[in-house]
C-alpha cells in the first residue's frame, strides 16, 4: 500500500474535485435500500409474484425488502474489517461490484422468482455501506471545516433515499420497465467502480497536524 497521502500538498481544486465524487457517491448509492416504498408501486405494475395469492404476494414483497435494509444495517461489521485492512479503494470497488451484481439480479430476476429478487436486493443493500464509509475520508482534506464536510455526506445520504422515488416517476414518466430501470442503474455501479479505482487512495486521508505552539518567552 502507499503511504498515507500529504494533504498539505493537494490543490484546492483537486479537494473539491474528490468532494464532489464523493458526494456522488453517497448520494447516488449509499441508502437506496431505504427506498423501497417508492420502488413498490414499480415492482408491482411489473407483474413481481402476481402468480401468489394477494396475502402471499405482500408477504413476499416484505420479505424482499427486509432482506435489503437488514443488509445495510449489518454489513458494517465487516465493511469496517474490510475498510481497516485494505483500505478505502478496495472497499469502495467491493461495494460498487455488489451494486452491479444487485441490479443485473432485480432486472432480469424472473417476477415469481423470489429468492432472486432477495439475493439481488441483499446486494444492493450491502453495497451502499460499502459505497459510503470510504467516502468520509474525504472530509478530511478541510482541516477546520471537517464537520461542514461530514454534514454535506451525511445529508447526500440521507436524500439517497430517493433513487427509488426517481425511479418511480421515470416508470410513470415515460413507462420504463423493471429490466430498463435496474440495467440503467448499473450504469451508477460502473461510475462508482472507474472512480473508486482511478481517485480513491489506498489509505484514509488525514488531517494535516497543528501547526506547533510559538515558543514561550524567557
Amino acid at each position: 500500500m502507499d503511504s498515507v497521502p500529504h494533504v498539505q500538498s493537494m490543490s484546492a481544486q483537486k479537494r473539491y474535485m474528490l468532494f464532489g465524487l464523493a458526494c456522488s457517491h453517497v448520494l447516488l448509492a449509499s441508502g437506496e435500500a431505504y427506498g423501497w416504498t417508492a420502488l413498490r408501486p414499480v415492482l408491482l405494475d411489473d407483474g413481481i409474484f402476481d402468480a401468489a395469492t394477494p396475502g402471499d404476494r405482500a408477504a413476499k414483497m416484505n420479505s424482499v425488502a427486509t432482506m435489503g435494509i437488514a443488509a445495510n444495517a449489518l454489513c458494517k461489521f465487516p465493511l469496517g474489517l474490510l475498510l481497516d485492512k485494505c483500505g478505502p479503494r478496495v472497499t469502495s470497488v467491493v461495494g460498487a461490484i455488489l451494486m452491479a451484481v444487485g441490479s443485473v439480479l432485480m432486472a432480469i430476476a424472473d417476477k415469481n422468482d423470489q429468492h432472486t429478487l432477495m439475493f439481488g436486493y441483499f446486494c444492493l443493500g450491502c453495497s451502499g455501506p460499502f459505497l459510503q464509509m470510504p467516502c468520509f475520508q474525504f472530509s478530511e482534506l478541510f482541516g477546520a471545516r471537517k464537520a461542514s464536510a461530514m454534514a454535506y455526506l451525511i445529508t447526500c445520504f440521507e436524500l439517497s433515499t430517493g433513487v427509488f422515488w426517481v425511479f418511480g416517476e421515470l416508470h410513470e414518466s415515460y413507462a420504463l420497465d423493471r429490466r430498463t430501470l435496474f440495467f440503467g442503474y448499473m450504469g451508477v455501479a460502473v461510475y462508482c467502480l472507474i472512480t473508486s479505482v482511478c481517485l480513491w487512495p489506498d489509505l484514509p486521508y488525514r488531517a494535516p497536524p497543528p501547526p506547533p505552539p510559538p515558543p514561550a518567552r524567557p
